[in-house]
């Protein structure tokens, strides 16, 4: 009994994930349906990567800005001494005329305005909408991730509850088993050790129960962790494993297998991101031209230096890189190994899907199997137990071979209860790996 309590903390704490529209529907119960909306609602970290996408967008608005002229109020002034003076005869007279005042003011408005970066900034814009694309297929998964995980735990209640309902099974017969030996012992039918075999049996159980409690209430705590419920509320549905568990082929999904699988795409986009990059690094030796203009007050105009008057200027100006220490250079190979990395993650991302779902065939496969001989197998360990019953009555069987028949029963029970459950998770976790939404 020891390695089937280890299977009920096993699948307790197993963990999914996500999927795609060519895998096996699952009809989800309407409560499943409820508490993947409220997580979707209320998980924080699912808040925190949306106000991310927001700023993400913000930085696409504020690249598109360079495409804008930039506006500016200036004023400055300035004290200078000494400055340049000459004497001059003026109608037959010395005069001394200043050709800078000692105190300068300078006000004006301001513009500059990029004419031509040859694709600098587009280059800008894209990338900051590819960092936004990544953004999102993060959310994307991560909203994947929690929907699954609702599922997960929210079967993983169910089975709890249906293998407490064994664990109950298990403890009714050993009381009434207790009762019979007490009664055949006052008879003296039966020996002590009986009895108490049959006690320790009892108390086994009684633990083995206790463990599933615990794991339960684990387990819906986790659930009001991740829906923000209090009291998540669990129909019958999520004990009904062998009606949630329909038809698996992995044929049928081949084609479509990396489209759809979220690990992949992002992998995908991290790609047309570091192609961006390399582009960026290509156009950042590139000229620019812009315009720059003002106009606004100032002093120092002959004849009245110190009277400020309106003045506008315009040009525009060509910038040449000539020489940057081979930085350019260097930024170039950098996003070009970049580029390389991302690529070869994609072919790993790729290649980790075809195992995990080869491995998910195999399981598949084997649980379908196991499913099918213990049909077979309750059928007769049930049967064994009536005649062993039969038998103990009539004095013709021992004490330990209505164990080896009880135990037989039980086994049989929960292994079917597992492999349906398990059966089920191959079924979400095949939905996942096609990147398909639980909603």
């Amino acid at each position: 009994m020891r390695r089937f309590q280890l299977i009920f903390i096993l699948f307790a704490i197993t963990g999914l994930a996500q999927a795609q529209t060519n895998a096996p529907q699952t009809n989800l119960p309407a409560d499943l349906k409820a508490l993947i909306t409220q997580a979707t609602a209320n998980f924080p970290r699912l808040k925190e990567q949306e106000q991310q996408v927001r700023a993400g967008e913000v930085r696409v608005d504020l690249a598109r800005t360079a495409y804008q002229p930039n506006v500016t109020g200036n004023g400055s002034y300035q004290y200078v001494t000494p400055v340049a003076k000459a004497t001059l005869p003026v109608n037959g007279r010395e005069t001394t005329i200043q050709f800078q005042p000692n105190h300068n003011l300078n006000a004006n408005i301001g513009i500059g305005q990029t004419i031509y970066d040859f694709g600098r900034t587009e280059a800008s814009i894209r990338r900051a909408t590819d960092d936004v694309q990544i953004l999102k297929r993060n959310l994307e998964l991560s909203q994947q991730n929690l929907a699954y995980q609702v599922a997960a735990t929210y079967y993983g209640i169910g089975f709890l509850q249906k293998s407490i309902t064994v664990q109950d099974s298990v403890i009714s017969v050993s009381q009434q088993n207790i009762q019979v030996f007490a009664n055949r012992l006052q008879n003296g039918e039966a020996l002590e050790y009986d009895l108490i075999s049959q006690q320790v049996r009892l108390k086994a159980a009684q633990n083995r129960k206790i463990d599933l409690q615990n794991n339960l209430e684990r387990q819906r705590a986790l659930l009001t962790y991740l829906t923000g419920n209090l009291n998540p509320a669990i129909s019958p549905a999520a004990t009904q494993f062998s009606e949630q568990v329909s038809t698996l082929s992995l044929e049928a999904t081949r084609p479509a297998e990396e489209t759809g699988n979220k690990e992949v795409q992002l992998a995908q986009d991290r790609v047309r991101a570091a192609q961006t990059d390399v582009l960026i690094s290509g156009r950042s030796n590139k000229p620019s031209i812009g315009f720059n203009g003002s106009a606004g007050f100032r002093n120092g105009y002959l004849p009245a230096i110190n009277t400020p008057r309106f003045n506008i200027a315009a040009g525009v100006a060509l910038t040449v890189p000539i020489y940057d220490g081979r930085r350019h250079k260097l930024q170039n190979q950098a996003a070009q190994i970049n580029l390389d990395a991302s690529r070869y993650a994609v072919a790993n991302a790729s290649a980790q899907l075809r195992q995990n779902l080869d491995q998910l065939a195999a399981d598949i496969r084997s649980n379908q199997q196991r499913l099918a001989n213990l049909e077979t197998q309750t059928l007769q360990a049930r049967k064994a137990l009536d005649i062993a019953r039969t038998r103990l009555k009539n004095g013709v069987i021992t004490n330990v071979e209505l164990q080896s028949a009880e135990t037989g029963v039980e086994e049989a029970e929960l292994a079917r209860l597992n492999y349906q459950y398990q059966l089920l998770l191959n079924q979400l976790e095949l939905k996942r790996l096609l990147g398909e939404n639980l909603n």
